[in-house]
């Protein structure tokens, strides 16, 4: 049985701001970059969050949301049209940074990857996350934190039940 790993609203921002400092010591701002929440309904708050971090001359850095399938559905025509949608609606900037609040499998990452790879040859993209599996078949270029799935349950402190997650944790006794 796995523990709950849970991230509190006080560790998220200092997580976030970790990895706006990475990304912004990378060279990554406004200017030269367009930030992409994958899974909306969790990446969110790392993304708007990012997005004003990221600011450059009184620019809010641009951006758009994705969302992908859960650990009980598949890629299918339907997640990529959608996807293909959300990145019609914005010209990138020489960067597309992909943030997502946890790389779990790194199925989803390697698909959009893939896709975007596809329909805009030769686009920059850099893949950022708040916290990564040690076991992530995908490898994100920043990670603010490391955790393995195998023994942790990733758990934001937001996060209301979710019947699309397997349910295999140890609760902590009272």
């Amino acid at each position: 049985m796995r523990q709950v790993l849970e991230c509190s609203q006080a560790e998220e921002h200092e997580l976030i701001n970790k990895l706006g400092i990475m990304l912004r010591n990378a060279g990554f701002n406004a200017s030269n970059s367009t930030l992409v929440a994958v899974s909306s309904d969790y990446s969110s708050i790392a993304w708007q969050i990012l997005r004003h971090f990221l600011s450059h001359d009184g620019e809010v850095c641009d951006g758009f949301t994705v969302d992908v399938p859960y650990p009980d559905q598949a890629w299918n025509w339907g997640f990529e049209h959608l996807a293909l949608q959300a990145c019609k609606t914005f010209i990138f900037k020489d960067n597309l940074i992909l943030i997502e609040a946890g790389v779990i499998r790194g199925t989803n990452y390697r698909r959009l990857c893939d896709l975007i790879h596809k329909h805009y040859p030769g686009q920059v993209i850099v893949t950022s996350t708040v916290f990564e599996n040690v076991h992530s078949a995908f490898k994100s270029e920043f990670v603010a934190r490391y955790y393995d799935d195998e023994t942790q349950d990733l758990t934001f402190w937001w996060e209301a039940y979710n019947k699309h997650w397997p349910i295999d944790i140890q609760q902590p006794t009272p």
